[in-house]
């Protein structure tokens, strides 16, 4: 009984490595799909911020068409002073003009509010190109690093796998059969050792007749309030 506890006991500690490799692999992806959400991100507030820009300069541009439409009229309307015939009529091309004016000093204070938009938005815009060249370069070398951890993995599961089968293979097939259900239905170890009297799977007391079966070593012994199969801790792991 002691050769086939030690060979359950290697093949349970290449499940437990399966186990803790399967994790780290599990993990990659959502680590690999954090990175280019990131770099997703920061380009999406790059084309924002450019977009801005873009927003304002065509506003400008607006504003500017609306000021020569101002000083064409009041250019329109300053030469038709010179053949008005009445007083109102001259009265009415100097309010238009008045108008005019006063509506070209609007658009020129709107213009220069929005240079200085510009400008300021010009400048984020920089920082932010600036800021993601020198991020994007990092986080691209990060998914990198994860996809050849990801290959790393795969072959280092691979390797335990190929381990595990042989070791597998050499067991009786009911006691592999009965270790692999166990496995499955622990979700964790499926042998481990009596330790004071007690399974160290689920901590409870286990009867001395059990203690004394496993000191004869002549069979397989399943601890009594969870079915784990257990050996006695003098008996050394693999």
């Amino acid at each position: 009984m002691k050769d086939e506890i030690k060979s359950l006991l290697s093949v349970q500690e290449r499940d437990l490595e399966l186990d803790r490799l399967s994790g780290e692999l599990t993990a990659v992806p959502k680590k690999i799909a954090e990175i280019k959400a990131s770099i997703d991100g920061a380009k999406k507030a790059l084309e924002e911020a450019k977009k801005e820009v873009t927003q304002l300069q065509l506003t400008k541009k607006q504003k500017e068409l609306d000021l020569d439409g101002q000083e064409s009229a009041i250019r329109k309307h300053s030469t038709e002073l010179n053949s008005v015939k009445t007083n109102e009529a001259y009265k009415a091309l100097m309010g238009e003009i008045e108008k005019a004016k006063q509506g070209k000093s609007v658009l020129e204070d709107q213009i220069l509010q929005i240079m200085e938009q510009i400008d300021l938005a010009n400048k984020t815009w920089k920082e932010k190109e600036a800021s993601h060249k020198g991020n994007e370069a990092g986080l691209l070398k990060q998914i990198s690093d994860w996809e050849a951890k990801q290959k790393e993995l795969e072959q280092a599961i691979s390797a335990k796998q190929a381990e595990r089968e042989q070791l597998v293979g050499a067991l009786p097939k009911n006691l592999s059969d009965q270790y692999n259900r166990l496995r499955k239905g622990k979700r964790g170890a499926g042998i481990v050792p009596i330790r004071n009297e007690q399974c160290s799977g689920c901590h409870m007391k286990v009867s001395q007749n059990l203690i004394n079966e496993l000191r004869r070593g002549q069979k397989m012994m399943t601890c009594e309030s969870c079915s784990r199969i257990v050996y006695l801790e003098e008996v050394p792991a693999a």
